[in-house]
């Protein structure tokens, strides 16, 4: 009579230990993706469309984590958004644009500017550790926001000179 009551209970016990030890290995292999760059989404947003990237920012909710990219040519603004961690391009819009938003594509590629965004974004990292979620190039000046799990900041670079000339921190939401 006890082995027929042993025999059930060591196969159930040898079941739950396999689902549990599948569970770990699936999830410890879903944690060891990693994040895309900014620079590897703004080459594949070039791919996709010739013109000049004006705004990157890195978005993470608890279904997806997406960049949403701003190109601008001579003649129409995209809107595209790429998975994070595959790269893959998930949206795209195209609008024609402004005579007002004429400006901004002059102002963003001038020969003022002097640094990259690769380069603003390394002098962004020196006042504040984090992970970069926004690089916009406006007016000469890049904005760039960081985000290290407690602190949000807000981080203006002079294009030109690569000087800090805004920060601000905030507890993140």
């Amino acid at each position: 009579m006890k082995k027929i009551i042993v025999i059930p209970a060591l196969v159930a016990t040898l079941g739950v230990g396999t689902v549990i030890g599948a569970t770990t290995l699936l999830t410890g292999n879903a944690q060891e993706k990693k994040v895309l760059t900014m620079q590897e989404i703004e080459k594949k947003a070039l791919a996709v469309v010739d013109g000049s990237v004006t705004d990157i920012e890195f978005d993470e909710n608890r279904y997806r984590s997406i960049y949403e990219v701003e190109v601008y040519t001579e003649t129409e603004e995209y809107d595209l958004k790429f998975d994070a961690y595959t790269g893959k391009l998930l949206n795209q819009k195209k609008e024609l644009r402004d005579d007002d938003e004429g400006d901004l594509i002059e102002n963003n590629t001038s020969t003022t500017t002097k640094i990259t965004k690769a380069q603003a974004m390394e002098k962004a990292l020196t006042k504040a550790k984090g992970t970069v979620t926004k690089v916009k190039l406006d007016n000469g000046v890049y904005e760039i926001e960081i985000i290290d799990g407690q602190f949000e900041y807000e981080i203006d670079i002079n294009a030109s000179t690569g000087e800090i000339v805004k920060f601000e921190q905030d507890i993140e939401d």
